[in-house]
């Protein structure tokens, strides 16, 4: 997220609010992993083929 890190010191009491902080901190978490941890973390999510296919979609928008 391009080094920003939103303040989560609130504490929502709406599920939205709530779901929001959950992912920022997700985001915060993934962002300490190692480069191989991220690839094992992704392909337990989402399986192999999608992350495959995002490879591919990326690379494609990349290379333009």
């Amino acid at each position: 997220m391009n080094g920003l890190k939103p303040n989560l010191s609130f504490d929502p009491k709406d599920d939205y609010e709530k779901a929001k902080k959950d992912i920022f901190q997700a985001i915060n978490s993934i962002q300490k992993l190692s480069p191989q941890q991220r690839e094992r973390l992704a392909i337990e999510l989402f399986g192999i083929e999608r992350i495959e296919l995002i490879r591919q979609v990326s690379t494609l928008f990349l290379s333009r």
